[in-house]
């Protein structure tokens, strides 16, 4: 009875030890064909071919913005500064017009917003007592915009648009200028003189 005994527990281990080894080996070749289809996959991503291009010198050049200014309704030059008006015997209350225009002729120019403020503010009138507005018009002498009215001393401390309407490239916008003089100004012979500068800017 104990070597019957032993001889199937040897049995049992024999079996035990082989499907260990079979397992083993199973184990063992998938690893190996893991490793293939690793290998192959890497090798696949090497075998692939590439190429480059350059694209050179790419220069973006910046345009130019170039506003001028010529009196009057017509004619005349356009230049970067004009000497101004002339009126004489202004009684308080009374207003004068006169003409002026602007002209967008930058090469490739944008739009140009227009901004507008006075500048070396002198003589006897008090820049409060003098009142200038400005309105956009067309040839013939229609508004074709909002008219921008303020006295001097406020043009003096704070620009503002004459836009709409901007200008566009190679074209002239004429304004229309009105001076009026208080109805509070007691002083004969006085006399107010100013400056107005015109900024262009581009209209994005």
């Amino acid at each position: 009875m104990y070597l019957l005994s032993s001889g199937f527990g040897g049995l049992k281990r024999f079996f035990v030890r082989e499907g260990v080894k079979k397992m083993i080996k199973r184990i063992l070749l998938s690893l190996l064909i893991i490793t293939a289809v690793g290998a192959s996959a890497v090798g696949a991503t090497k075998a692939l071919l590439s190429d480059s291009v350059t694209l050179t010198a790419n220069t973006f050049s910046t345009g130019t913005v170039d506003l001028k200014i010529a009196t009057g309704k017509n004619g005349g030059t356009f230049q970067d500064t004009q000497v101004g008006f002339t009126e004489t015997d202004i009684f308080p209350g009374q207003t004068r017009t006169n003409f002026f225009r602007l002209r967008n002729v930058g090469s490739g120019s944008p739009d140009l917003l227009i901004i507008a403020q006075a500048a070396n503010v002198s003589g006897g009138i008090a820049a409060s007592d003098v009142t200038i507005t400005i309105t956009p018009v067309n040839s013939s002498d229609v508004p074709v915009g909002s008219a921008v009215s303020h006295t001097l001393d406020s043009w003096l401390s704070t620009p503002d648009s004459l836009s709409p309407p901007n200008i566009s490239a190679n074209t002239t916008q004429r304004y229309k200028m009105n001076v009026t003089i208080s109805s509070s100004v007691t002083t004969a012979s006085a006399s107010s003189i100013f400056d107005f500068v015109f900024t262009g800017t581009q209209v994005p």
